[in-house]
């Protein structure tokens, strides 16, 4: 990739798949069922939140200087001496590739591609070790997976808070039949 198309990418693509994946989310969602909208926004805050933590943690847990500093190249982008673990970007773009899946798996292709090119650039420039954009992938995948497991606990204690067209059932009493948990919310 040449100079200025890498830094190009590794400084503002993720703006431009940001402002990409809200208007296709959008644009998926818009004539959704309103209980299915609540699941959508449990999973969508509960995966934001959980990645900022995992990273968080993740780079307090390991420290991984950046490249220019190691390896004696001069980057691309002029970057602070910090560490580079995990991506900020790379989150970012995993983020929104899970987010657009979740409305709908094949619309997240094209976001995939683009988070590509974002961890790519990161590298190329010279900014991030690949397990710095490779690991942010993997607290946003052990995110989605959590929000996934939660969803279904914490949307019917949000029932009695919700106006009732929404469609969003209460917890049912103790001595009901249990509900059927085989379908993801």
């Amino acid at each position: 990739m040449p100079a200025d198309l890498t830094i190009f990418a590794a400084k503002y693509l993720v703006f431009i798949d940001a402002v990409l994946a809200a208007a296709t989310i959008f644009l998926l969602i818009r004539r959704r069922a309103p209980s299915w909208l609540v699941r959508y926004a449990v999973i969508a805050v509960l995966l934001l939140i959980l990645s900022y933590v995992f990273a968080k943690i993740g780079g307090a847990v390991y420290t991984d200087p950046r490249p220019f500093t190691q390896d004696h190249v001069k980057p691309l982008i002029s970057h602070a001496r910090d560490n580079g673990f995990p991506s900020d970007h790379a989150l970012l773009a995993a983020a929104l590739v899970a987010l657009v899946g979740l409305a709908d798996p094949l619309w997240a292709l094209p976001f995939v591609v683009l988070a590509v090119l974002v961890d790519w650039a990161r590298v190329g420039a010279g900014i991030h070790h690949v397990a710095d954009v490779v690991a942010s992938s993997l607290f946003v995948a052990l995110a989605y997976g959590i929000a996934l497991l939660l969803t279904p606990v914490i949307v019917p204690h949000l029932a009695p808070f919700l106006p009732e067209w929404m469609g969003v059932s209460q917890p049912a009493a103790a001595d009901a039949a249990p509900r059927d948990r085989s379908r993801l919310p």
